[in-house]
């Protein structure tokens, strides 16, 4: 899109400016009709014209700290000097100063610069000397025009931009849809707020096989708020209507003011007669593509809007208003019946992210104009930092942001701040006013009081928790604000930029290829359990470009795309409904949650079962799931095999349950007894399940390929033979993918699924038989990168001795104090507490029972008897190892032997993390209390030059022993040198020598 402005209607306005003789602060001034002579920013009365004056109508700035960047949260907290472990530990200071907003840079620009500044945007301010234009001619790029709106189960075939076909013969954008009985198929391409003028003209060209599509221009009503989404009103004004069929025709639309003045009766009308109707603005053209059943091919071309005026949004401030202007301009980022999804964002393309199901994004640094600018063309709402609003340039362009985050991994010390900020965040003109969104990893209810909505990162899978740990530590975190808030659940994505490091780094230190897939049930898996919570929304946490093209961030955006069109399906029930107690499940791992929303209920059920962290499903088994007396009156529909299948209640002793046999990962019912409710949801299924299948389809294709591929390697060394059964397994799969794709063709799509998901548990069993016959430590509990990389083959293969490719050679600089009480004083060993106001925390050398060898204990109790929380806010000691000197690329081997033991029952996510100082916590050993001593193992690479040390982190109450401490480096083993024969002559040299 481009705004293309006169460039004759600027001399008169820069003339002025270069005859100004004080170039310390720009002064804008309105010649409306009803606001002539006066500032936008104050409406002091004034001269008519622009000038530079630095006494009079000063911009207001706020002062507003920036997010302080996001690091690593635990050595934020433990901010003191470390205290060496066997040395009575001084006291510190628990202050430290906090960061502050850098001042802002003072002086005024050159001359010259602010001059041209003035003339090209001096049109935008100046309304009565200039004329803007929106012209959009579909040259290139991607697809800008959305479906937003139907009502006849629209599906779009083929959506691009085409190089020839346009009204000229070049290029124009094009769209193929089906459409079924209805009335709408709405199309929109969203613009820069404009005034609604009647000097407005707005037209395109457009093309379609049948007459019947209408253009039209979306008034938004900033102040009117529609009961039923808790947004702006809205409304659509003008009706040009396409009756040329195959042929190119210009639709215009004109007299925009006199046909607002239409709609805003029948608003009135509608909403009552006390509705807020004032300064309306258009935001989108839109295109009713619906001309009757069938199948439809509309193609658009040279759009333009002259005369349009772009709206200042300070004049959005609700100033003559006798209410508060603070409930009525905030608006309302997160609405009842939506669950949104945002991407942390990493560069993508905003209209390709819209394209895959994303509705917003969570951006860590200020976005800058083209971003806006972006966002609001392709529809993504973005939750920005609060930092933002320090930026005057972006005033204008701050539409697309519903939200100012507070910021991410907040501790308990940043409540004062935080507080602080969010009372002048409120306080801020009613344009700039949104929701805050708090990222807490502690004192949940004190961000609670502070936010409007809170934002709840769930642990990632390569944590290993247990489905039902994780459940409970998420109820915990809620109950913890001490009422039901409105809240994000983050969920990571994929591969943190640890994992994505070490993987690399195994790859060259076994000069193997790196690997390319992280798996993806796993993050399904914990999307489907977080909407049993019900959020308003979900924040994919993401370390890398979606859109990079690499392999597995390709694999990445399918099972997102995947994702969201579950979410979008079960939206409406999710957003709304309670969560239920759990029902009980017979026969097969899986756990199931019943979600109540009046006539409309869910049922999700997921699979517990998993080795190591790769989750199963439960193919080949039936699964039982008890359904309580409240429900048995009404009818259960199973949706998770594409289609709607009533479900039949069989009775048993203890009750009804329902069977599915050979379960899915996911499993999905919908409870109902109101015929039309279930209809709708029917009407819905349709419109996806041939997507879903497709997206499902591509990822198991792609999965199987690399299964088959390392299965084969294992043949090639000699470490698997032909007779074994995951040959077999893999050979069914193949069979059942390929027998799907053909029956999708045939548009069976509920078959087609079926096929899908047994070649998808295959490819997973295969997978699972393939990481036992590698696993070579059976007699530890091992962290090794390639475990949370389902085809990890070559960097096992790699590392094992009978392939005599190195050996593992212990580093004699580490000091072993365990054999010695004494060597504690000079191990480098350190030790760091935290939240001494919550828990006692000791340090202590133990000696062994029956052996002269000592033991180290780090020891948590609580000081009010209430339990301490999990995760990280239960963390209150930690433990270092000396500082082991490393160079980047060695691969390394950290051996330990632990103990954990708990203080009173057992609680979620309480235990032991165990991590070194390149791969972080994100990737740490959770080793869970059970007062057992157990060998573990880290394989782990050095990414950079800095010294190794590993952390024994206690999570709650209890006590962890280590006794014993070592770290082994990989020694490659050495190819031997090439010998070169010894002749007369020296055929490799680069310049021949002369004879002697």
């Amino acid at each position: 899109m481009q705004i293309v402005v006169e460039q004759s209607q600027c001399q008169t306005l820069a003339s002025t400016v270069f005859r100004s003789a004080t170039p310390l602060q720009t002064t804008l001034y309105s010649e409306s009709a009803s606001e002539r002579g006066r500032c936008l920013g104050c409406k002091n009365a004034t001269r008519q014209t622009a000038f530079f004056n630095a006494s009079r109508c000063f911009q207001t700035t706020y002062d507003i700290e920036p997010t302080r960047p996001h690091g690593d949260a635990l050595n934020q907290q433990m901010k003191r000097q470390p205290h060496p472990i066997g040395i009575r530990r001084p006291s510190a200071s628990r202050t430290s100063a906090d960061n502050h907003l850098p001042q802002r840079e003072q002086g005024g620009q050159h001359l010259v610069w602010v001059t041209l500044a003035i003339a090209v945007i001096s049109p935008l301010f100046f309304p009565k000397y200039s004329r803007a234009q929106i012209q959009d001619s579909f040259d290139g790029g991607a697809p800008v025009w959305q479906l937003d709106r139907e009502d006849c189960g629209a599906q779009i075939i083929t959506h691009q931009r085409i190089s020839s076909g346009g009204r000229d013969a070049g290029p124009c954008e094009s769209i193929s849809l089906q459409t079924g009985p209805g009335t709408r198929a709405e199309f929109i391409y969203r613009i820069v707020p404009t005034e609604v003028i009647d000097e407005l003209v707005g037209s395109l060209w457009f093309w379609a096989q049948r007459p019947g599509a209408r253009m039209s221009l979306r008034v938004r009503f900033p102040f009117a708020l529609d009961p039923r989404t808790g947004q702006p009103a809205i409304a659509r004004i003008g009706n040009a209507t396409y009756s040329q069929p195959g042929q190119w025709q210009q639709l215009s639309l004109t007299n925009a003011q006199q046909q607002l003045v239409v709609q805003q009766a029948v608003l009135r009308n509608a909403l009552g007669r006390e509705v807020d109707l004032r300064q309306p603005y258009i935001d989108a053209v839109t295109i009713n593509a619906y001309a009757g059943p069938g199948t439809e091919n509309i193609r658009i071309d040279d759009l333009r809007i002259d005369r349009a005026l772009p709206v200042q949004l300070n004049r959005l401030e609700n100033r003559s208003s006798p209410t508060d202007a603070t409930d009525v301009a905030t608006r309302a980022a997160f609405p009842v019946g939506v669950v949104k999804r945002f991407l942390e964002y990493n560069g993508e393309a905003l209209p390709w992210l819209k394209a895959n199901g994303f509705t917003g994004i969570l951006m860590q640094h200020v976005p800058d104009a083209a971003i806006l600018r972006e966002a609001n063309q392709a529809g993504i709402e973005i939750i920005a930092p609060y930092a933002t609003v320090e930026r005057k340039d972006l005033t204008n362009l701050l539409a697309p942001v519903i939200a100012w985050n507070l910021g991410d991994a907040l501790l308990e010390k940043d409540v004062p701040r935080s507080v602080d900020i969010a009372g002048r965040l409120r306080r801020l003109p009613g344009v700039l006013r949104r929701e805050l969104v708090a990222f807490p990893i502690e004192s949940h209810r004190q961000y609670r009081s502070v936010s409007d909505c809170l934002a709840i990162d769930l642990p990632p899978p390569v944590r290993g928790l247990k489905p039902a740990e994780e459940s409970a530590w998420q109820a915990e975190a809620i109950r913890s604000t001490g009422h039901a808030p409105r809240f994000l659940t983050a969920i990571a994505s994929g591969p943190s930029r640890a994992l994505r490091e070490q993987i690399d780094g195994l790859a060259r230190c076994t000069d193997t290829t790196p690997i390319d897939d992280y798996g993806w049930h796993a993050t399904w898996l914990q999307t489907m359990r977080a909407l049993e919570t019900s959020p308003c929304g979900i924040v994919f946490r993401s370390s890398g470009a979606l859109d990079s093209g690499r392999a597995e961030d390709f694999q990445r955006a399918s099972v997102l795309r995947l994702i969201n069109r579950f979410i979008t399906l079960t939206q409406t029930i999710v957003s709304t409904g309670a969560a239920t107690t759990e029902l009980k499940c017979y026969d097969a791992d899986y756990r199931a949650r019943h979600i109540r929303n009046g006539n409309l209920g869910l049922i999700i059920a997921t699979s517990t079962s998993s080795v190591g962290t790769m989750p199963h499903a439960g193919n080949g088994k039936v699964l039982r799931i008890a359904i309580p007396p409240a429900l048995r009156g009404q009818q259960i529909f199973r949706f998770s095999g594409m289609q709607l299948e009533r479900m039949k209640l069989d009775a048993t002793p203890g009750g009804s349950t329902v069977d599915v046999v050979a379960p899915d990962f996911v499993e999905l019912f919908i409870v109902s007894n109101d015929p039309a409710a279930t209809a709708r949801f029917d009407r819905g299924l349709h419109q996806t399940s041939s997507q879903i299948g497709f997206d499902r389809w591509q990822l198991v294709r792609e999965s199987l390929k690399r299964t088959t591929r390392d299965w084969d390697s294992m043949r090639q060394l000699g470490l698997s033979t032909p007779t074994d059964s995951a040959y077999t397994i893999l050979q069914q799969a193949n069979r059942a993918l390929d027998e799907s794709a053909r029956v999708h063709q045939s548009g069976d799509v509920a078959s087609a699924y079926r096929l899908l998901r047994r070649a998808d548990a295959w490819d997973v069993q295969a997978t699972s038989q393939l990481i036992d016959a590698l696993a070579f430590d059976q007699d530890r509990i091992v962290s090794h990168p390639a475990l949370h990389a389902p085809n990890s083959a070559g960097l096992y293969v790699g590392m094992l001795p009978r392939f005599d490719k190195g050996n593992w050679k212990q580093d004699p600089t580490v000091l072993n104090p365990f054999e010695n009480p004494q060597l504690w004083e000079r191990s480098g060993w350190t030790h760091d507490r935290r939240r001494e106001d919550l828990a006692r925390s000791d340090v202590q050398i133990v000696e062994q029972a029956g052996n002269a060898l000592t033991a180290l204990s780090l020891s948590t109790q609580s000081l009010s008897g209430q339990p301490l929380p999990g995760g990280y806010a239960g963390t209150m000691l930690r433990g270092r190892s000396q500082s082991i000197r490393c160079q980047q690329g060695d691969c390394l081997r950290i051996d330990a032997r632990i103990r954990i033991r708990s203080a009173g029952p057992m609680r979620p996510h309480r235990g032991a993390l165990i991590y070194d100082s390149y791969a972080g916590s994100e990737l740490g050993l959770f080793v869970r209390p059970d007062n057992k001593w157990h060998n573990i193992r880290l394989y782990r690479v050095a990414t950079n030059n800095q010294p190794l040390q590993t952390t024994f982190e206690l999570i709650g109450e209890g006590e962890l022993q280590l006794e014993q401490f070592s770290v082994s480096k990989w020694v490659p083993k050495s190819a031997p040198l090439p010998i070169r024969p010894l002749i007369g002559t020296r055929p490799d040299a680069i310049i021949n020598e002369p004879v002697r």
